[in-house]
């Protein structure tokens, strides 16, 4: 015999509801705004230089699951910055190469294909980055303010932090086209301003992709994310990331972040 839920019981699963949902926030519970949070996002410390190692693992639901070993170096040009990625394995991808530069004196996006010894400039900031469900844009250190608008929704907690949720849409059509969604919101922690989450929505407003920023501690007084990962949900596809070393006192030279130079590999001065 079926018997309906006392208003106790339903009175408790709508609590539970209500407590799982985003915080509105008015604008005077919140002292800055939504570009103010995402100018400090921009700005939260990187170092003057950085050199990891970066261990992926590639989740596939038809080939199984595989693994990358990516070299990252990244140096201060000015206020931007330049970072050189480079696959150490699997060997059929060794020596492939991805170049992101935020430089204003040389902005843009290259790779560099070991067999033919060339660099190529990458089309679209949405272009997949070496085979993984990271796009070039998702590797960037920030985010280009002036291409999108933001919005406050609310508060939140993720990873047991509190974060501010912030909505960015693509400002034009040109934008929205490159990228390939609609609009992302962005779980915010509070602390280091850090993007612990970030989902992902498609024209019809279907959630197709996550990203999630976690295990963030301080390595030589940065707060650096340990794991990251990218899923991709209309594909069952995802990426995840294991920063194996990090090391914030290695200093190359300019000219290890020169298109030109890709195939060169870096070259580290004197600490």
């Amino acid at each position: 015999m079926n018997r309906r839920p006392s208003a106790r019981v339903a009175r408790a699963v709508t609590a539970i509801v209500l407590a799982a949902l985003p915080t509105p926030l008015s604008p005077a519970e919140l002292p800055i705004d939504a570009i103010e949070i995402m100018r400090r996002v921009n700005d939260r410390p990187r170092g003057d230089s950085s050199h990891m190692l970066m261990e992926m693992t590639i989740h596939d639901p038809r080939r199984g699951d595989f693994q990358k070993l990516v070299d990252v170096a990244r140096k201060r040009f000015g206020s931007s910055y330049r970072t050189a990625y480079r696959i150490d394995a699997p060997d059929h991808e060794k020596g492939l190469g991805l170049l992101l530069s935020e430089d204003p004196l040389e902005r843009g996006m290259w790779m560099y294909f070991p067999a033919t010894r060339k660099s190529v400039p990458v089309a679209s900031r949405g272009f997949p980055a070496m085979a993984t469900d990271f796009n070039c844009e998702d590797l960037l250190v920030s985010v280009e303010l002036k291409d999108f608008e933001f919005r406050v929704l609310g508060r939140d907690r993720v990873n047991e932090f509190r974060a501010i949720l912030v909505e960015m849409k693509p400002r034009n059509d040109a934008v929205r086209n490159e990228l390939g969604f609609s609009r992302a919101v962005g779980w915010v922690r509070e602390d280091i301003w850090l993007i612990a989450r970030a989902d992902y929505y498609d024209e019809s407003g279907s959630l197709f992709k996550t990203f999630r920023a976690e295990q963030a501690e301080r390595v030589e007084g940065i707060w650096t994310p340990r794991r990251m990962s990218m899923e991709n949900h209309r594909i069952q596809h995802r990426t995840d990331v294991r920063i194996a070393q990090v090391d914030y006192s290695s200093r190359f030279a300019d000219e290890s972040f020169e298109a030109n130079r890709m195939g060169v590999g870096l070259v580290l001065l004197p600490r």
